[in-house]
């Protein structure tokens, strides 16, 4: 069983600062491709035609274009509530109302949304979202309870360079690590930089979750992308904690096949054993699974003479490493290894 562990859903904000959010994110790579000016503030006259930005991500695509390029299971995260930022009500909104969530739009609801997309569409694994500054400590404990015990998502995503706290505070974050050992669940953390400027860059330096993996010995806890520009110092902080894990959405995207394998022996070298590095897109913003899943599943296409990844350890990467972190039992190793077999002429084909 392939999974893309880090996959994102529905629309993240409600208007007007949805449309903000998204301009800001998308502006970098809009600007690469020629599409935007580079040497000046984009006006709203140079976003005309690329409106598709700002629509909800459909549910239905996002399984459609995992399954057609062999992913089994793509987890959705939650966007955790915030209301005091400069994008107004953020959080996992239904702006397109796909889900069966009743009343009125609400960014309290994010987990509801993601839960009612994971009873209609098995291939979906869904993730929670909590944020200990929009209600408070105690509605977020709380909240992380229900959307666990209630709803059935499998574990947490937090983000808190986008909601303002640090990830180790001790009055803020602490709890919800708390909460999340007492749940027996993974917690998932944006660490890296975003284009999104109402961020807080500092708190998302992956050397910040050393001291909650040390605090927290039994939790098990993701850096996503790689923390990436701060690679090596995600690699040397999962190194040092066996209970930590990472994801290379994001990451993937921006090397090339090369800068990847280079970066999984760079990984052994600082330690960090592969059986704790976990394959996800950031979809739909990292790309499509298409073109990223072979990117990792071929990687030897590119190794060095005598130094290739084992089959084992892709298989791992692709699947069961995160399989193992979010406390899925149904995941298969030798089906794994033979579904890689199956789909690697596919892959090159395409």
């Amino acid at each position: 069983m392939i999974i893309d562990c880090h996959n994102h859903v529905l629309a993240t904000a409600l208007p007007p600062g949805h449309d903000r959010f998204v301009r800001e994110m998308r502006a970098p790579g809009h600007r690469r491709a020629g599409r935007l000016p580079a040497y000046r503030p984009a006006t709203d006259e140079d976003w005309a035609g690329l409106e598709g930005d700002l629509d909800p991500i459909d549910p239905g695509t996002l399984v459609d274009d995992h399954v057609s390029a062999g992913v089994d299971r793509a987890t959705v995260l939650a966007v955790a509530p915030s209301t005091y930022t400069t994008y107004g009500e953020r959080g996992t909104i239904d702006l397109g109302r796909v889900t069966d969530v009743d009343g009125p739009l609400e960014v309290a609801k994010s987990n509801d949304y993601i839960a009612s997309l994971t009873r209609q569409h098995p291939e979906l694994i869904g993730m929670s979202a909590v944020n200990p500054k929009f209600r408070g400590v105690e509605w977020a404990r709380d909240e992380l309870t229900r959307a666990v015990g209630e709803l059935g998502l499998q574990g947490l995503k937090l983000y808190p360079m986008y909601d303002h706290y640090a990830p180790a505070d001790r009055d803020l974050a602490f709890p919800i690590y708390e909460r999340a050992v007492e749940l027996g669940i993974g917690v998932m953390v944006h660490m890296g930089t975003s284009s999104a400027k109402d961020t807080v860059l500092d708190y998302g330096r992956p050397g910040a979750l050393d001291e909650v993996a040390r605090h927290f010995p039994d939790l098990p806890l993701l850096v996503c992308h790689a923390g990436f520009p701060w690679v090596d110092e995600c690699l040397a902080m999962v190194a040092r904690h066996d209970n930590t894990y990472l994801d290379i959405s994001m990451f993937a995207t921006k090397s090339t096949q090369r800068q990847l394998y280079d970066f999984l022996l760079r990984a052994q070298q600082l330690g960090c054993p592969l059986s704790r590095i976990c394959w996800g897109t950031d979809y739909p913003g990292g790309g499509k699974p298409a073109v990223l899943l072979p990117k990792l599943a071929l990687v030897n296409d590119v190794a060095d003479p005598g130094a290739p990844i084992s089959r084992l350890d892709v298989a791992n990467m692709v699947g069961g490493n995160w399989a193992r972190f979010a406390g899925l039992t149904d995941w298969s190793e030798q089906e794994t290894l033979e579904q890689l077999e199956e789909w690697e002429p596919r892959w090159r084909d395409s």
